[in-house]
């Protein structure tokens, strides 16, 4: 079994970090605050924040590192793969030969071959609109995981609301397959519980929260560990 499903399946809640960049020391900065699992990226560029991250080739070195760190701390390393490049099914093998677990990307970017793979487990983005049929028609041909990708672009870094709570517990009914919510929202640490009220298994955070520097993704993850 994936080692993130499993967590997902066994915790009570689990704590993911979304690296800005793929570098060893944030890595290091979030598991020393808690974190249970990490997020990397290739072939995605951010254009308002200057983020790039390169692609399969270029960041296997980083990426293979990370992977390393994690595993001392039994830590999860799931990977967004790309939008438009993708990466392809060689690369997928050798992500898996590396250590990642699983594979995370909106539906409308991951190529329909990923559904017949089985090198990376299948995690799919919930995505602002998406109709329940979709949702569910997606977790009958594979969807394993899922990440609530829900909030509407305007609605980034504003405060969790009631309604986000009410459509995070829609989207619990409306699939079985567990999810976890990003931090798409300013979350904060003690709306953890109020996300897991609504039926989310953990929370991913991100840029948003946890800054782009060692040191405050550290101080961020503990805050979000301690109150766990």
């Amino acid at each position: 079994m994936n080692q993130l499903l499993q967590q997902l399946q066994t915790n009570n809640w689990t704590l993911l970090v979304s690296l800005p960049r793929n570098d060893v020391e944030l890595a290091k900065a979030a598991l020393n605050g808690g974190a249970q699992g990490l997020k990397i990226h290739i072939n995605v560029e951010h254009f308002a924040s200057g983020t790039k991250f390169g692609t399969f080739d270029e960041e296997k070195e980083n990426l293979e590192n990370i992977v390393k760190v994690a595993s001392e701390y039994s830590a999860s390393v799931g990977i967004v793969p790309g939008g438009k490049p993708f990466a392809t099914r060689v690369e997928f093998e050798a992500l898996a030969q590396i250590g990642i677990d699983y594979f995370d990307a909106y539906p409308g970017d991951a190529p329909a071959w990923t559904f017949e793979q089985e090198s990376l487990d299948v995690m799919l983005a919930a995505w602002n609109g998406a109709s329940a049929d979709e949702l569910m028609s997606l977790e009958e041909l594979g969807m394993t995981l899922c990440e609530a990708s829900i909030m509407h672009h305007d609605d980034y870094g504003q405060p969790l609301s009631t309604l986000d709570l009410a459509r995070y517990h829609d989207l619990s009914q409306t699939v079985s397959t567990p999810f976890i919510v990003p931090s798409q929202k300013l979350l904060l640490p003690e709306d953890q519980r109020l996300l897991q009220r609504a039926g989310a298994k953990g929370v991913l955070i991100g840029a948003i929260v946890t800054g782009r520097e060692a040191s405050t993704i550290e101080a961020a993850t503990r805050a979000f560990r301690d109150a766990i």
